[in-house]
């Protein structure tokens, strides 16, 4: 798996033909009382464009509970965030200057400085990080550029949640904060180096799909995120796309098959989950219920 092919997804993650350009779903029938409903989220578009989806307001007022990637508290808890800020440190033996070798260490470094050199943040001052998290720095980075107004504090994901509780709905997550930061930062180091300099090497390239991923995004347009995802020009495998979107859509399918007869459900996860044959959306359409997007 390569890190520009994590990096895309995780942004639609870190994320439908013409009809099907909608974010907004609602799942009904199969012995369901009252339906649930699934919002595609992009991880750092910002808390004001819920107010541009149709049928928002009325999916938070008739659901009983919000069902996120991760509930919110506990990703925002100290102790999580400093559990998640031990995982993105690597062992002394394998900091990036020991990882990379130094004309691969040299490329790296000519793009974070594209990134970070204006702050007057050096790569020698982040080599201890895993190739991962550093990664995960730059794509925050360039969400300054595709999303103007962004606000670390104030994301589309945390919104929903958080307005759904304001209103007293509950939340819970459909991982657990570890099983995200394993996902994120605990696959194998040298793997996570070479895809660095990978994606490195191609930054201009992977700024265009990015760019491309937005605005799929902005647009409701679930079908042009999937085919970006999954554009073999990416690089990517079968492979990645199975551990990162596919499996785990199966994971979460199997759960709100249990939880939205008990409850209905307000789903928020990451927009790449929904289309496609193995996306969530088809997913429960094929365990008998009616998924339709809200008008």
């Amino acid at each position: 798996m390569t890190m520009k092919r994590l990096s895309l997804i995780l942004a639609v993650l870190l994320l439908a033909v013409a009809a099907q350009a909608q974010l907004l779903w609602k799942v009904s029938g199969n012995g369901l009382g009252r339906p649930s409903y699934i919002f595609g989220t992009h991880h750092m578009a910002p808390a004001t464009m819920i107010d541009q989806i149709k049928g928002m307001d009325e999916a938070i007022s008739g659901c009983d509970i919000v069902v996120g990637e991760v509930e919110k508290d506990s990703l925002m808890s100290p102790e999580v965030q400093a559990r998640m800020a031990q995982n993105m440190i690597a062992p002394l033996d394998s900091t990036l200057d020991k990882l990379l070798t130094p004309d691969d260490y040299r490329i790296v470094e000519k793009v974070f400085d594209k990134y970070f050199g204006a702050m007057g943040v050096k790569l020698s001052q982040m080599k201890s990080l895993k190739p991962s998290a550093i990664s995960t720095q730059m794509q925050a980075m360039q969400a300054l550029k595709y999303f103007p107004n962004f606000d670390a504090t104030n994301l589309i994901d945390v919104a929903v949640q958080t307005r759904a509780n304001d209103a007293g709905r509950p939340s819970v997550g459909l991982e657990s904060v570890q099983e995200q930061i394993d996902l994120l930062f605990n696959s194998p180091l040298t793997e996570q180096a070479t895809g660095l300099v990978e994606a490195c090497k191609q930054d201009e390239f992977f700024q265009v799909q990015s760019a491309a991923l937005v605005d799929a995004y902005m647009s409701q347009d679930l079908d042009k995120i999937q085919t970006v995802m999954t554009d073999a020009t990416m690089g990517g495998s079968e492979e990645a796309m199975e551990a990162l979107i596919y499996n785990r859509n199966r994971l979460w399918a199997a759960k709100l098959v249990e939880m939205m007869p008990e409850r209905a459900c307000l789903v928020c996860v990451g927009a790449g989950h929904l289309p496609g044959d193995q996306g969530l959306l088809q997913l429960l359409r094929e365990r008998g219920f009616t998924v339709e997007p809200v008008q």
